[in-house]
């Protein structure tokens, strides 16, 4: 149990390395995009953020996937990548269909994996809400401050309201 607890922190390292390289990438993705002005052109723009934000973020948990399945192979657990990679997908995803078993020394791996999952499942959900929040915060500052400015250059300037400077 030793020896897998130690595999099993080790891919959960490496696995949050990856992740934090990914959400690296979502960030300075966004940012470029949020600054030269792309997000606040409109409706399908702001598709085409979240769109580029789930692809990045799929191929972490792909990414993420495949490097447990290369676990599973060199654990000698599972003959051949695919099958590998449908035992790690079943794991990840938290989904544990059981057509396919570790031996008992190397069972533990599958819960850390769905542990591992599981965390950057939400994650992700986060990641997705904090962007869509962002563009929605954005697209509402634009439209109330347009009508904020209709509504300032509808008032009379006669000068009666004590406006200093």
């Amino acid at each position: 149990m030793f020896l897998t607890l130690i595999a099993g922190t080790a891919l959960l390292i490496v696995s949050l390395l990856s992740y934090g390289m990914a959400m690296a990438l979502i960030l300075r993705v966004v940012v470029r995009l949020i600054r030269s002005g792309y997000a606040e052109l409109g409706f399908w723009t702001h598709v085409v953020v979240m769109m580029i934000v789930t692809l990045i973020t799929a191929a972490a948990h792909l990414t993420q996937i495949a490097l447990w399945a290369l676990a599973f192979l060199l654990c000698g657990q599972i003959s051949g990548f695919e099958t590998a990679f449908y035992f790690s997908a079943q794991n990840y995803t938290a989904l544990g269909y059981g057509d396919v078993l570790l031996s008992e020394r190397w069972r533990l791996l599958g819960p850390l994996e769905a542990i591992n999952g599981l965390l950057f499942f939400g994650l992700s959900t986060a990641v997705l809400f904090a962007v869509m929040s962002h563009l929605i915060a954005n697209r509402l500052r634009r439209q109330l401050g347009r009508r904020g400015e209709a509504a300032v250059s509808q008032e009379p300037t006669s000068g009666t309201k004590g406006h200093a400077g």
